[in-house]
């Protein structure tokens, strides 16, 4: 074998070469987006300042990025029962459309880097829907569920009832005649058309059967931007109907861009969840790997704002 020859790699030579160079342009590839969204949070087309819930790019700091955070109807807010305005909801009841008794075809979790998101797909057109109460005529169509959780049993929630904060709660997105299911929670809360319905969970040492099935899906999403189909089921099982007792106000995204103009309807009764359950929510990977362990925001001033009670 003559000196060039030698030179020249076999195929096996050449095939590692080839699989390291794509190993090393695939590392740098993921490290510069993981480095970009360390700078940027993406929603739909549009791009928003980086956020987060540490001390460097936490809550606290919003207000100086964020211009909508700097407002007068910022959520969360305190709920509380004796402050309320009370209405009597046998005149006006809150309807939750039959959509909601029906199995979708499609569900499935995502891990956003930042909080934990279920989607779903129903067929047809149809996707359940929420009317009457505040609402009156206008119908909001579900978009997608959200689940705010704290580093300990006692904190989690957004909202406040009565001074009392719960382990986790759970944000439904609809939007006011919303018949694209691809438009995004922040398309609607910019229009205007944006209506968050609330529940708080309170732990239990029984886990709660229900939300089974979103605990397993949280398995797959240890990284973000992560996804995991599930076993689709009504979403009446995951989100209890109800007609009466129930907070409404206008408050905002609870979450940068921090947009205000947004219903939001708080159901007060707890619902269930075990500490086994709330844990899993905690070993969700953030952008920067480290576990997500608390994505709420802290409850905001009130300043004045009518609060209403349909009893």
């Amino acid at each position: 074998m003559d000196f060039f020859s030698s030179c020249v790699p076999d195929q096996v030579s050449l095939y590692y070469y080839v699989v390291v160079a794509v190993c090393v342009i695939g590392a740098l590839y993921i490290n510069d987006m993981f480095s970009k969204m360390g700078s940027y949070r993406s929603y739909g087309n549009k791009q928003l300042i980086s956020y987060g819930y540490d001390n460097h790019n936490g809550p606290s700091l919003w207000k100086n990025l964020f211009e909508a955070a700097k407002g007068h109807k910022q959520s969360p807010i305190n709920l509380l029962t004796p402050c309320a305005i009370a209405v009597p909801s046998e005149l006006h009841p809150l309807k939750f459309s039959e959509q909601f008794h029906h199995t979708p075809y499609e569900m499935k979790m995502y891990n956003s880097g930042l909080n934990a998101v279920l989607y779903a797909k129903w067929s047809g057109l149809m996707r359940p829907s929420i009317s009457g109460g505040p609402l009156e005529q206008e119908v909001y169509n579900f978009l997608n569920v959200r689940f705010r959780w704290g580093p300990d049993n006692h904190e989690g929630s957004e909202h406040m009832v009565d001074t009392k904060r719960y382990a986790v709660e759970m944000q439904v997105a609809f939007m006011r005649n919303g018949d694209n299911p691809k438009c995004d929670l922040l398309d609607a809360a910019l229009s205007g058309d944006l209506l968050m319905l609330s529940y708080v969970f309170m732990v239990t040492p029984i886990d709660n059967p229900y939300l089974e099935p979103i605990i397993q899906a949280l398995k797959s999403l240890k990284f973000p931007m992560s996804c995991a189909l599930l076993c689709p089921f009504p979403l009446r099982l995951l989100t209890p109907l109800f007609s009466k007792n129930y907070f409404y106000y206008e408050g905002s995204l609870t979450f940068p861009p921090c947009t205000e103009g947004v219903k939001w309807i708080v159901q007060p009764e707890p619902l269930l969840i075990s500490s086994r359950q709330v844990n899993k929510f905690r070993k969700l990977g953030a952008c920067n790997c480290a576990p997500i362990m608390s994505n709420s925001r802290p409850v905001q001033m009130a300043n004045g704002r009518e609060i209403f009670y349909y009893d």
